[in-house]
């Protein structure tokens, strides 16, 4: 069984698929539906409107309805799309049992315990017949696929055939019953419906059917009357068969969807099959094998085969042909109740006492192998060879012998050299089947395994999962060699000559059969299920459910994509990966970019991709071909690889439209390439600018010719230095003052005195002043203050200017006597400046110069770059691979074991703050135990490419003055006077052989001093509301966040603590401790902050305090002990690494094999890097090959107990018994009780309490 979704919730009592939707619906004991998507593992919807158990429930084939029906006695029919129930149906008068629509006509049939079926018309809401004749509860009642016929169950142990037929032909004439003859509640007059009554309007019930045949399985035809009859005794249902032949209640019974079969079960655990005939039906077979009453039973809609639920807590699969059991499904804890099948494809559905689970018997995916232009596979019993050229399929050999159920091939390994087939079938116990297709056909070699390949022109290779081994044999079957394997793998697949991958669940790794060795290895990569290989075996796809992971041929990783549905397949064009999931075929760069090519009905099965044609197989295992448009993957290639000439040649000859075409040039960096698809002005506009092409842009705000854009355009000319284009802009909107102020900047007076004479010429007040200060005119400043009244200004402005005539004339206008021009002249302040603009010495009137790109034009050149070498174009396009790998591949949890980390016990602060996991084996004492090196995919993302081409050349900066006082002199005081003393000695040792350069020093300082003028530095406080101008509104720039610790010194705190410099760290740790000291408040996030300083002080003090035992005076009882309580405090995962595996090597010192052991799987639960883990699997080995030992003399008496731990003091580092330790109020540290009132030993701040 492979489960597809799972559901938790109360008994699931029915269920329905949806014809052509992944939806399933779900009936609950609790009186609930639930709606959900199987594909996602979402819950769409829940309806809640019955009263009690829903026993029943079923989609409309075609409609977007679905039914329900209840213990409440009422049959509910829903619309979905609404998310409400529509109407309501009454007439049954016990609990309703089933419920399904018909496959045509617009009727529901329910089956109840009040011995009744009833057809109704959804439509007209009215019930069309009642069918009775049961004797007890009816347990299910269904229509048939295709004829007008109906069976039902009942727990009076027969099981009935009816014949609606009338009822068809009288509806389908468009008659209908006399709505007088209905009773008020939905029932036909009379007392139809119980044992022995009347059985409708004008006939006689059924009674409880007994009759002829009895136990031994026969079954009469009976005509009578028990269903709807009309005045004149026409009738719309009878009983064709009753089938006779269970011991017990019947509680399913179920057409076959093709063949003239009914199968039922019961609760006296049988399962029978009948055969009907237009005349007769019998008995074909008995089925036994549940150990309890038996719920549902159903054909297989595709093979020869019955699936049955029963409350002995198993679903079994029953062989029709063999008549045996073919497959047994159990649960532990719950029994099954309803069993149900998808109309479509190969999926089934079962409900249980906690939920619901959907599944398949077996995977649809063909075993196939492709070969040069032959494609093998598996189809039905048969190997077939189908040629991709000639379009032509052949037969091979067959695979499947006899009749009845057989597990199919999952994989398949083709070799055309040899003509052989290497077919792996997933029994029990694994068996690969070898097939020789050029002889004559003769049994296959059989092999024991579980996933075999050919790694050579004559050796094949098989992973036998039992022996934890690979075997080599040649192509008779002659077992040549055995290759042992460390550590169990789950899948094997060719990975080119000599060669295998094996996918191990968290990693794949690449073997080397020849020299029995690992290769290279991936990890990270969970539960990889598939392989694809390019064509030149450069790439390979690895293909997990939800994953993909593009890599090299070395297992170096270059893109991870991931999908929210199951990955089905995949294959390569080139160097893209084409691959399909359940409803899309997609495309998948090596940059990791993806893309859809189009949407699919039904999954496929990827085998080869040529130009635009696809060829794909089937879930019927049928070659199909596919025609997709793959100009978007290519057009995407090509800008990767910056192959621009093919670029533009798709351009102009391909149909590439669409925002996402735009949308994903915009993402990348390339908004001018998206220019040649947009003829938008508006778009063109947006598009230029973000790409800096102002020349574009001013074309489309010209077409345009709205302000918005102009104003824009005439900013981001500013911002480019594009003087005659922000000129332009401003004079198309006119911005006066930003034109004024343009002139100004650009030093442009004499456009400056145009832009006074417009304002003049406008009677702008306003504009004539500002531009008259700009130039600094001040008779026009006097002018326009005198037109504006303001006489005493213009006075005052002559006379402080030095323009006494005017000043007199204005005077004498305003009538100032000369006391109160006196009395002005004493306001004015002795240092009053005068208000004139410095004249400007050089003009800017030309545009700013621009560097040249290769983005400002990248098809300028085009032909150039046509003629670049692909190994250039190779180059270029790993190094952008590389470069945007890099942060993916970093992973926090991954243990970096390069060998040459033992140096990493330098000084430490003048280092850069690192990766946490950068672990210094010499720091931790590690480094004397041989660990392999495993390769990691960061650090190959992480190397250069030599020989990238480069396409944007930024002119270097020049040399400044001093640089250039250096260069040019050989005088020791031009050195002095750059400020280079370093050079400046050396000249001086050169030409007078000076090596005393201290008496020297107060000259070559006063010397530097004079070299340059310097401004006195002012203080201006950094406010963070700096535009608020309100002293008291104040508030000064976080200098010190709680963030800022974590990302500075904490992190430099546990890059020291990673490189075993344990000293440094400590007062790192204690640094963070005083830092959060200042910032501390009631957060809980800086509280765990200084928790985990806090933990990390204690920690590593211990650790230093057992080294210093160590080297000064070993006591072996005390340092075992020491390391023992570093294990517990609350570190990050891979320092907690760290303390067991050095309290691992200390109990294997001291030979203390218990608690080794112990320390040793924490550490394995802590799960590790492998070669870490290796070491402590081989500690772990070490001490059962000693259980035996006594433990030393020496350690026997540990203050240590790993099922007791407690708190350790933070002073003496020795157990703390008390019940009310002391502790420290800002960082909790805890001490002895003695320890009260002293300086806590770990933060340093406060007294402990």
């Amino acid at each position: 069984m492979l489960t597809k979704f799972e559901s938790k919730s109360n008994r699931v009592k029915g269920l329905a698929f949806h014809a052509k939707r992944p939806w399933i619906l779900a009936s609950l004991h609790n009186g609930s539906i639930q709606w959900w998507d199987y594909r996602m593992g979402t819950l769409l919807d829940r309806f809640d409107e019955h009263q009690g158990p829903v026993r029943g429930v079923a989609f409309h084939p075609t409609q977007p309805l679905f039914v329900s029906g209840g213990d409440d006695y009422k049959i509910n029919v829903w619309n979905y799309k609404q998310r409400r129930c529509l109407f309501t149906l009454h007439g049954h008068l016990d609990y309703i049992r089933t419920v399904f629509f018909h496959h045509e006509a617009p009727w529901i049939i329910s089956a109840s315990d009040d011995y009744t079926i009833r057809i109704w018309n959804w439509q007209s809401r009215t019930c069309l017949a009642v069918l009775t004749g049961h004797n007890h509860y009816v347990m299910s009642a269904q229509f048939h696929p295709k004829e007008d016929l109906v069976v039902s169950a009942s727990l009076d142990f027969t099981v009935r055939v009816w014949d609606i037929s009338g009822l068809r032909k009288r509806h389908a004439a468009g008659s209908g019953t006399p709505a007088s003859l209905m009773g008020a509640s939905g029932m036909p007059g009379g007392m139809g419906g119980m044992p022995g009554g009347m059985g409708g309007v004008g006939g006689m019930g059924g009674g409880s059917g007994g009759g002829l045949g009895g136990p031994g399985g026969a079954a009469r035809s009976l005509l009578m009357d028990d269903g709807r009859a009309d005045l004149f005794g026409n009738s719309d249902a009878i009983v064709k068969y009753v089938l006779e032949g269970h011991d017990k209640g019947v509680n399913w019974a179920a057409f076959h969807p093709t063949l003239p079969l009914i199968v039922s079960a019961g609760d006296d655990r049988q399962i029978k099959i009948w055969r009907m005939s237009e005349t007769k039906a019998w008995e074909m077979d008995t089925f036994r094998g549940h150990y309890n009453n038996i719920c549902n039973a159903i054909f297989h809609p595709r093979a020869e085969l019955v699936l049955s639920d029963a409350e002995d807590k198993t679903i079994r699969v029953w062989d029709m042909a063999r008549r045996t059991i073919a497959q047994t499904f159990r649960r532990e804890n719950d029994r099954f109740w309803v069993l149900v099948a998808h109309p479509h494809i190969n999926l089934f559905a079962a409900g249980h006492d906690s939920g619901l689970i959907v599944f398949k018997l077996e995977r649809e995916r063909p075993a196939m192998a492709l070969a040069q232009s032959s494609l093998v596979f598996v189809q039905g019993q048969h190997l077939v060879q189908y040629d991709l050229q000639s379009k032509q399929e052949k037969t091979l050999a067959q695979v499947k012998r006899g009749q009845g159920f057989q597990v199919s091939p999952r994989y398949l390994s083709y070799n055309p050299t040899e003509k052989l087939a290497l077919v792996s079938v997933p029994v029990e116990g694994g068996l690969i089947e070898l097939y020789s297709l050029d002889a004559a056909q003769r049994d296959p070699v059989k092999l024991h395994g579980h996933v075999g390949a050919f790694v050579g022109r004559n050796r094949l290779t098989v992973l036998d999962k039992t022996a934890v081994a690979l075997h080599l044999y040649d192509s008779r079957g002659t077992k040549l060699k055995e290759v042992k394997l460390p550590a169990p793998a789950t899948e094997m697949f060719a990975a080119g000559i000599g060669h295998v991958a094996l996918s191990t669940g968290t990693s794949v790794e690449l073997w080397d059969l020849q020299q029995g060795a690992l290769v290279a290895e991936l990890t990270n990569v969970n539960n990889v299920k598939y392989l694809a290989w390019s064509n030149d075996m450069a790439h390979v796809a690895l293909l997990s459910k939800h994953v993909i992971t593009i890599c090299t041929k070395q297992l170096k990783q270059l893109a991870v994509i991931h999908e929210t549905i199951r990955v089905k397949s995949a294959v390569f064009d080139g160097t893209v990966l084409i691959y399909t999931t359940l409803n899309h075929i997609k495309y998948a760069l090596p940059n990791g970019d993806t893309g859809i090519l189009c949407t699919l009905e039904q999954p496929l099965y990827l085998v080869h991709v040529h130009n635009d044609t696809i060829t794909a197989l089937t879930r019927d295992h049928k070659v199909t071909t596919l025609t997709v448009d793959t100009t978007e993957y290519r057009f995407k290639l090509a800008l990767v690889n910056r192959q621009y000439a093919a670029v533009l040649n798709m351009i102009q000859t391909s149909n590439l439209i669409g925002q996402s075409i735009i949308a994903y040039l915009q993402k990348k960096g390339y908004p001018d390439v998206a220019l040649h698809f947009v003829q938008d002005p508006p778009t063109r506009f947006e598009l230029a600018l973000e790409c800096g092409q102002l020349d574009v842009a001013q074309q489309a705000a010209e077409t345009m010719d709205n302000p918005q854009a102009w104003t824009r355009l005439g900013t981001e000319a500013l911002r480019q230095g594009h003087i005659a284009l922000a000129e332009t802009a401003m004079q198309r909107v006119k911005n006066l003052p930003g034109l004024s102020l343009l002139y100004l900047a650009t030093g442009q007076a004499d456009k400056l005195h145009k832009m006074l004479t417009i304002a003049q010429h406008r009677g702008d007040v306003m504009g004539c002043m500002q531009n008259a200060v700009y130039l600094g005119s001040v008779e026009e400043r006097a002018r326009v203050l005198v037109d504006a009244g303001q006489l005493s200004l213009a006075w005052l402005t002559c006379y402080t200017h030095g323009l006494t005539e005017l000043a007199e004339q204005i005077a004498a206008r305003a009538g100032l006597s000369p006391e109160q021009l006196e009395e002005i002249k004493a306001k004015v302040p002795a240092d009053a400046a005068l208000l004139v603009p410095p004249r400007p010495v050089a003009p800017m009137v030309d545009n700013w110069p621009v560097l040249d790109t290769a983005q400002n034009g990248y098809f300028s050149n085009h032909a150039a770059a046509a003629t670049t070498s692909a190994t250039q174009a190779q180059a270029l396009s790993s190094a952008a691979v590389a470069a945007a790998m890099e942060s993916v591949t970093a992973d926090v949890r991954q243990l970096a074991l390069d060998d040459g980390w033992g140096d990493g016990a330098g000084d430490a602060t003048t280092r850069a703050v690192g990766n946490v996991n950068e672990i210094d084996e010499a720091g931790w004492g590690f480094d004397d135990m041989d660990l392999p090196s495993v390769p990691t995919a960061s650090a190959a993302a992480s190397a250069t490419q030599p020989g990238a081409l480069q396409l944007d050349v930024v002119p270097l900066q020049g040399p400044s003055k001093k640089q250039a006082w250096a260069r040019g002199s050989t005088a020791p005081v031009d050195h002095i006077l750059a400020g280079s003393f370093e050079s400046a000695f050396a000249v001086m040792n050169r030409t007078h052989g000076i090596t005393h350069f201290a008496p020297l020093k107060p000259e070559v300082l006063s010397l530097y001093s004079a070299g340059a003028a310097h401004v006195a530095a002012l203080e201006l406080p950094l406010a963070e509301n700096w535009e608020n101008t309100d002293p008291l509104l104040s508030r000064p720039v976080a200098v010190l966040t709680p963030a800022s610790v974590q990302s500075t010194t904490a992190a430099e705190a546990a890059q020291l603590t990673s490189q075993g410099n344990l000293a440094a760290a400590v007062a790192q740790w204690r640094h963070v401790l005083h830092q959060l000291a200042l910032v501390a408040s009631g957060d809980a996030s800086v509280r765990a902050q200084i928790d985990q300083a806090r933990e990390y002080v204690h920690g590593l003090s211990m650790e230093l305090a057992r080294r210093e035992l160590d080297a000064t005076s070993p006591d072996p009882a005390r340092s075992l002990a020491l390391a023992a309580y570093f294990t517990h405090a609350a570190l990050q995962p891979v320092h907690v690494q760290l303390a067991l595996r050095s309290a691992t090597a200390q109990a294997r010192k001291a030979g203390h094999f218990p608690l080794m052991a112990q320390f040793a799987r924490r550490l394995l639960d802590a799960n590790p890097a492998p070669a870490v883990a290796q070491n402590a699997r081989q500690f772990i080995a070490l001490a059962d090959a000693n259980a035996g030992t006594p433990v030393d003399a020496s350690v026997a008496g540990v203050a240590y107990d790993p099922l007791h731990v407690v708190p350790v003091c933070a002073k003496t580092f020795t157990p703390i018994m008390a019940a009310e330790p002391a502790k420290c109020r800002f960082c909790h540290a805890t001490c002895q009780p003695d320890a009260r009132g002293e300086a806590c030993p770990v933060c340093m701040l406060t007294n402990v309490l």
